[in-house]
Order: C-alpha cells, then structure tokens, then sequence
C-alpha cells in the first residue's frame, strides 16, 4: 500500500462542515474500481433494481448484463453506456458479494465495475485483507484509523473521475463481504469516524508488515519534502516476524550470470555489485552494477528490489555478500518500511500497548479525531 493524500485542508474543513451538519451517524460513500467488464457479468441479490437510461428495470433476483455492439445489454433490452444496480441485500457481481449498489460505466475502451458504499462498510472489506484479523484488537483497531484515513483522503482526491480507488495494493486490498469477520467489524465500530490529523489537516498515511527494526521516513523512500510525523523511528517490536530476517537466494548464491539475466541485462556476467547510497535507517537508494564487460549502471534500491522481485528482495534493508561463486543478499523487514510497522503493531499489542498509543508511536505529533 503507497499513496499520497496532499493539499487537502480546505477540502477536508468542508467535509468536516457538511459531516457536523449531517449528525454523528453519517457516513461517507467511497466509489471502489473493482474490476473491469468484458464480456458479460452475472449480477445476482434481493430484489435487484437496474436503473438505464432515465428508466428503472425490475428482475426477480438474477439478471446477466452482456456487451454488444460496445452497449450495455440484458437479454433484449439495450441499457446504453452506464447502468447503476442496487438491491434489499448485498450484490453478487460473478459469484463476489458486495453491500452498496454497483454501477457500470463506459470509460473510453473499457466498462469499469464500481462499486459504491458506506465507507464504514468498505472497511469490513478492506482490514482482514490488510492485517490478519486473529491479532490482537489493539492493533486492528491502529491498522482501521489509518485504513479510513486513506479512504477518506481518497474521497477527497480521487484517483479517476468515476471512481476515489480501486480495490487492489495500488490502493487498499478490498473484496467486499467475503473479507468480512467479527474481529474486524469490533474494529470498525469501536473506532467508527476515527482518522488521524496533523495541524488540523488530514495526515498522510502509510503502513508496511515489518520494518526490520527501524521505520524510514517518507523524504528517504520517495523524496520530497517528506513529513514530520513521517519520520524514522526505532522499533522493537516487530521481531517476530517470520522475514525479521531473510536472506536471498535461501540456499546457495546467485551467480554472476543469473543476476545479471534478472536485472535485464540479458548475455551480461555482473562483476560487482556495490552499494553506494543508503538512508540514514541503512535502506538501500542505489547500487553501482559492474559487468565483466566493462559496463557500468546505477540502479536505485527501489528499482533492484523490482526487477529481482519483491517477494524475494523483501525490502530495501539488505547487505551484499560476494563469493568466488556468486552474490548473496541478506535483508531484514518486508516492504517499504514507512509508517506503521503491521508486526510492530502486533508486538505493541501484545505488550498491553492501546491502538491510539500504537498510532502515536509510528505517527508521532499526529491526534486522532472523531470526524462523524
């Protein structure tokens, strides 16, 4: 999860008006990118209401949407570019179940499938997906704020005219009632309009699953003017995690050749790998590559991870080992270490710690805030 929620005080102060206006119990809708129509959908839910058109289309309970002709069509009848689909219960779009309502849209090329609802119900799909649900309340509750702090920001700032997010790690992992669980619903509803603010402005927020015992700020892994409350700090609570400590290749090393091949640079033999810029947590900025042949290159440690793949470079935390045989890499943490470390949560948890002081500690100089 990565993203930036920027310039958003004077929009947020009006949300913030009109949510006062609406009483404690309003809640905001967020529009959801789910996936994309190509052919045709099966939609399925309790009285289903397809309104096309200026026109509202009754069906029992099953109706199957088909593209032709680039149209909308079900059966007979041709609903035109865009159709919104609500229902007395949740929506089943091919088998998948959502609350809200569901709309289809015409976007240049493509049909976009969106799904639009309660933030608050968007989260029951979002946390487990997140975090795992069987760890402690506290650190549920920390991973909700920040989750509904991103949403909101993303309502605020939307990624696309149609639509705030989508539904996948560009974003936040959503997929709908099937994620939902009681452990995250008790986060949900013991935090509900919970978000963190900084200077009276909506803060950024980022979180990673383990951050090998130091965070890093958001200037070091993206540039930019970075944040105060985004800064690095040590973390002793994330040892527990099963890549605290990784090394890659598990077994062996990886030979010249096949590092080469990896970084695309196909026919190459790398002669040394060197790392020449680090952050002040020791993350990796960038690496000198030097082949056999005499060519040179100078890699970011985002970029390396990249190519290597990031479910082996785990993070840009790592050290380079080299052998007459070939290179091994030894790292510790998993992902891009800014904000709050998933694992450090856990551990905080587990040593009593409540879920504002969890935030306080990853995000220090943010205050929590009850926006509705």
């Amino acid at each position: 999860m990565k993203s930036s929620i920027a310039n958003l005080g004077l929009i947020f102060a009006l949300f913030l008006v009109m949510a006062g206006k609406a009483g404690i119990d309003s809640n905001p809708q967020i529009r959801v990118l789910i996936g994309q129509a190509h052919q045709q959908l099966m939609i399925e839910g309790e009285a289903l209401k397809i309104f096309a058109g200026g026109k509202k289309i009754s069906s029992s309970g099953k109706v199957q949407i088909e593209i032709r002709n680039d149209k909308l069509w079900a059966k007979e009848k041709k609903l035109g570019d865009s159709v919104k689909i609500t229902a007395q219960s949740p929506i089943a779009v091919n088998g998948r179940i959502y609350r809200g309502g569901i709309w289809i849209k015409k976007a240049q090329a493509d049909f976009l499938i969106i799904n639009q609802l309660p933030i608050e119900d968007y989260l029951a799909g979002v946390v487990k997906n997140e975090m795992n649900s069987k760890w402690s309340l506290e650190a549920l509750k920390a991973q909700t704020v920040l989750a509904r702090s991103y949403a909101l920001g993303k309502v605020n700032q939307p990624r696309a005219k149609d639509y705030d997010l989508v539904a996948t790690v560009e974003d936040q992992v959503y997929s709908g009632v099937s994620a939902e669980d009681s452990q995250a619903w008790q986060a949900i509803n013991q935090t509900k309009g919970e978000v963190l603010f900084y200077q009276k402005e909506l803060a950024q927020v980022f979180y990673h699953s383990c951050c090998g015992g130091k965070t890093e700020s958001a200037q070091s892994a993206w540039g930019g003017a970075g944040k105060p409350y985004l800064k690095s700090v040590d973390c002793a609570y994330c040892q527990e995690c099963p890549y605290y400590f990784w090394r890659y290749p598990e077994q062996g090393v990886l030979t010249p050749e096949e590092i080469a091949n990896q970084l695309g640079y196909l026919g190459e033999s790398v002669e040394e790998l060197k790392i020449v810029e680090s952050s002040p947590s020791q993350r990796v900025l960038k690496i000198q590559v030097r082949f056999k042949s005499g060519y040179e290159a100078v890699i970011t440690g985002n970029d390396f991870r990249i190519r290597l793949g990031r479910d082996k470079i785990k993070s840009t935390l790592f050290k380079i080992e080299k052998s007459s045989e070939g290179f091994v890499l030894f790292g510790s943490g998993s992902g891009h270490g800014v904000g709050l470390c998933q694992w450090g949560a856990k551990g905080m948890a587990e040593q009593g710690k409540s879920y504002k002081e969890i935030l306080e500690f990853y995000f220090p100089g943010t205050e929590l805030k009850r926006i509705y």
